[in-house]
């Protein structure tokens, strides 16, 4: 079965699934979208591993043909590529886990011992410490003492609304 056949044969199976759509409650076409989006995993999962035995199958027939030197260059171009793209890859892991620590660490200690973590464990203790909230309460309106503001500095109104917290302030002290 060629690949064209493959996709023909998926491109039909999802049109006859819309082609059957019920239009009732938004539950019935969510668990149907559900259902469709399970069918084109499974589907798209067939046709990688019929692309992967399609290309096995291509470049074991290039060797039995005697052209090992082709499948050899192109196998080489593609680790090339994958190397690179490791390269790539991996310097940006590396970055983001230095930002990750200088944003976590609040030492040299601290900053090598985090070091040794996995990016996705300093991920979820960066969004840890984003999202903990303080553990004292803000406080809402004047709890406790404050002190007096400067009388010389008040407006006569003020000293007069004022006066007795004035007064008890200067008899506390």
């Amino acid at each position: 079965m060629s690949e064209e056949n493959v996709q023909e044969t998926v491109q039909e199976n999802l049109d006859i699934k819309v082609e059957n759509k019920p239009e009732n409650a938004d539950s019935s076409l969510l668990q149907e979208v559900m259902a469709k989006k399970a069918t084109i995993k499974e589907l798209q999962a067939k046709l990688d591993e019929h692309n992967t035995a399609n290309e096995k199958a291509r470049q074991k027939q290039l060797s039995e043909d005697g052209k090992k030197d082709e499948l050899i260059a192109e196998l080489n171009s593609k680790v090339e590529n994958l190397t690179g793209e490791n390269t790539r890859l991996s310097k940006y892991e590396d970055d983001e886990k230095t930002n990750l620590i200088a944003s976590i660490a609040s030492d040299e200690a601290e900053a090598e011992e985090l070091g040794k973590e996995k990016l996705s464990t300093l991920r979820l203790l960066d969004k840890k410490i984003a999202t903990k909230s303080p553990e004292t309460p803000t406080a809402r309106g004047s709890v406790g003492y404050q002190p007096i503001p400067d009388i010389s500095k008040m407006s006569e109104q003020d000293r007069k609304k004022n006066w007795s917290d004035i007064i008890r302030h200067y008899k506390k002290n």
